[in-house]
């Protein structure tokens, strides 16, 4: 019981922290959307560009040119496994919250941070998804 209290203090604490305040976080649906990826490395300025965002469930994939990031997410982590065509790049792990309309998740051994911005509606379901 302890241990899920402190858990939850802690997913507190890191969605403030990364927010800048404690909002219920507004996720977006399931499907495709347009999108935008921003980075940015120590203090450096946000670094954005284009991106086509895949959303299902705890799963997101997003899709600069022939760079993806698969991104699983649970209980504040975010696995991430970076992808340039068929060759594995990088794995790691790291925070992430929601703060609509944006998917933040930061790198800490690398120090980067990472703002997934998401289109106000899909393009459209993600393909072989049921619509039911």
């Amino acid at each position: 019981m302890i241990y899920i209290v402190a858990q939850r203090i802690l997913a507190g604490t890191l969605a403030a922290l990364l927010t800048g305040c404690s909002t219920v976080p507004r996720v977006p649906a399931d499907g495709l959307y347009d999108g935008e990826l921003c980075t940015a490395v120590g203090s450096g300025p946000l670094n954005c560009g284009a991106a086509d965002v895949f959303l299902a469930k705890d799963r997101a994939k997003v899709r600069v040119s022939d760079l993806v990031y698969d991104l699983t997410m649970e209980d504040g982590q975010v696995e991430v496994t970076l992808v340039h065509g068929r060759t594995l790049v990088d794995v790691w792990s790291g925070s992430f919250v929601w703060d609509a309309p944006y998917l933040k998740f930061i790198d800490a051994e690398r120090r980067t941070f990472y703002r997934v911005r998401f289109a106000d509606t899909a393009l459209g379901p993600i393909p072989g998804q049921r619509l039911d």
